[in-house]
C-alpha cells in the first residue's frame, strides 16, 4: 500500500519537475540509475532483513517505476498530428505490456532453472510432504501448502532457504537488464519522434 500511494505521488510531482530538468531526458536517465541501484539492493534481501529495508526498498522501487511513466510525455509531444496522440499512447502501452510479458518469462525461467539446481544441492532428503519440490515447476504451488505440512523445522529451513536464493538471482538479472536500459538511454539524445521542421 505505501508503495502504491508514494508511486502515484511521485508520478504527479515528476511531471511538474520536467521544466526544472529542461526536458525529460535527464529525469529518465536518473530514473534508470536509481532503478539499477534499487534492483541491486533488492538482491540483498534475506530472512533477517530489517523492517526498514523491507519497506523502504520496495517504496523506492515504486517511485522509480512511477518516474519511468514519463515516457508518455515525449510520445504525446512528438506527434505531428494531434489525432495521433491516442495511437502513440496505445503503442506505448502495448510495448510496455509486452515488456512485462518478457520480464515475466525471463523471471520464470530463471526461477525454475535455479530452483531445480539449488534444491538438488541441499542435504535434506526430499520425501513425503517435500517430494513435490524435486520438480522446480511445483515450487510456487508448494508455498500454499506450507502451513499444513508436518516436517521438522531444520528440514523446512533448508528447503525454504532455496527460495531467497532464487529471488536473488532474479534481482541480479533485473539489475543487469536495467543497467542495459541505462546504457541505451545514455546513448540516445533524441527519440525517433517526428519533429516539425
Amino acid at each position: 500500500m505505501p508503495t502504491t500511494i508514494i508511486s502515484v505521488a511521485v508520478a504527479a510531482v515528476s511531471m511538474m519537475m520536467v521544466p526544472l530538468f529542461r526536458g525529460y531526458v535527464w529525469l529518465l536517465r536518473l530514473s534508470w540509475v536509481i532503478l539499477t541501484l534499487v534492483c541491486g539492493l533488492l538482491a540483498l534481501f534475506n530472512v533477517g532483513t530489517s523492517t526498514s529495508m523491507r519497506y523502504g526498498l520496495p517504496i523506492l522501487w515504486g517511485q522509480v517505476v512511477a518516474l519511468l511513466c514519463l515516457n508518455i510525455l515525449p510520445m504525446q509531444a512528438g506527434v505531428k498530428n494531434v489525432d495521433d496522440t491516442g495511437l502513440a499512447i496505445g503503442l506505448f502501452l502495448t510495448i510496455r505490456m509486452f515488456g512485462g510479458l518478457v520480464g515475466l518469462a525471463i523471471s520464470s525461467s530463471v526461477f525454475n532453472n535455479f530452483f531445480s539446481k539449488a534444491i538438488a544441492d541441499i542435504t535434506v532428503q526430499l520425501s513425503g510432504a517435500l517430494a513435490s519440490l524435486k520438480d522446480g515447476s511445483n515450487a510456487v504451488s508448494f508455498i500454499d501448502s506450507l502451513r499444513s505440512i508436518q516436517v521438522s523445522i531444520l528440514t523446512l529451513d533448508q528447503a525454504l532457504g532455496v527460495y531467497p536464493k532464487c529471488f536473488r538471482t532474479i534481482f541480479y538479472v533485473m539489475t543487469r537488464l536495467s543497467a542495459l536500459d541505462l546504457v541505451t538511454s545514455i546513448s540516445r539524445e533524441l527519440g525517433s519522434q517526428r519533429f516539425e521542421d
